[in-house]
């Protein structure tokens, strides 16, 4: 099924001049780089807070996907007590269709079946993007909704084996070099 037939399809806020942090700002901005390509938003950092007018505000369930540079999509899951918006260089699909799950749709564009579809559907200048148009014209399978279910269910098992994986790594490494330190300081 094609994108554009089963989510509307908006371009992120166009800021006319530099992204800047106002720490009062009412507008919270989630950027490309807050998106990584397993699907989380805000892993570690905070997000930029500014003051700019808001038609369309991100809604809950849409599915944020960067094109520009790199292609990673997840679905926004913030407070949404909250005004979010991002900017041009993130393209917002509102799933429109019951019978698909943005989880689904993020996870599909994170695969390695959904990179190669980027590399396809992309224009190539400096940087190469997808345009909202190229995206709407792409083409991906929608299995049953039981079927979507376990495919969530499973990518996130792996991504928190992944986590744990490395973070268990991580403290062995800490130990080993706690011990080393100790040795040396042996007679």
């Amino acid at each position: 099924m094609r994108v554009k037939d089963f989510s509307d399809i908006s371009i992120g806020y166009a800021f006319r001049e530099r992204l800047a942090n106002i720490l009062d700002g009412e507008v919270k901005v989630i950027q490309p780089k807050n998106i990584t390509p397993e699907g989380f938003v805000f892993r570690e950092d905070e997000p930029l807070q500014t003051n700019v007018p808001v038609s369309k505000p991100l809604q809950p369930d849409d599915v944020l996907v960067v094109n520009r540079g790199r292609f990673a999509a997840a679905v926004f899951d913030l407070s949404a007590s909250d005004t979010w918006i991002t900017p041009s260089s993130v393209l917002v699909l509102s799933i429109t269709d019951q019978s698909i799950l943005p989880a689904y749709a993020a996870l599909y564009f994170n695969s390695a079946k959904g990179q190669r579809m980027f590399k396809r559907h992309m224009e190539q200048t400096t940087v190469p993007f997808v345009s909202a148009k190229n995206l709407g014209d792409m083409d991906i399978p929608i299995p049953p909704l039981p079927r979507q279910r376990s495919l969530i269910a499973f990518e996130k098992a792996a991504t928190k084996y992944a986590r744990l994986s490395n973070r268990k790594q991580e403290l062995l490494k800490r130990i080993l070099n706690s011990k080393l330190r100790i040795e040396n300081y042996l007679p």
